[in-house]
């Protein structure tokens, strides 16, 4: 097969390819024209109040998901806060069992066997 005829069917075909494109495009459009459920003049009027609102949509939004992300931030602090507490007393309890472990040890003459001591 010679250059010249591969460029040729590959012309060719680019060309089939576009055409099919464009056929396409014009079929589809002159479908969606004839089953639109409205005419142009209400289908713009619908996009130019619908472009007129949504600064005000886009606002609400905005203001909804700012609303959304301080609840969900006081919500966590919240949470770590108890968590810290509920920390700091077991740290306290744990100080407090320790205190008096080792003033029973100190008062009982080292009589106590530890977990894992032998006798």
């Amino acid at each position: 097969m010679s250059k010249k005829s591969s460029e040729k069917n590959s012309d060719s075909g680019l060309l089939f390819w576009l055409a099919g494109l464009f056929l396409g495009a014009a079929g589809g459009a002159t479908v969606a024209f004839l089953v639109a459920p409205k005419s142009g003049n209400e289908v713009r009027g619908e996009i130019r109040k619908t472009a007129k609102d949504m600064p005000e949509k886009m606002g609400e939004i905005v203001d909804d998901s700012l609303d959304l992300y301080a609840s969900t931030l006081n919500y966590c602090q919240l949470l770590v806060e108890e968590q810290t507490s509920r920390m700091k007393r077991a740290v306290a309890a744990g100080k407090m069992a320790a205190a008096k472990k080792r003033e029973e040890i100190e008062l009982g003459g080292g009589a106590t066997v530890f977990p894992l001591q032998h006798k």
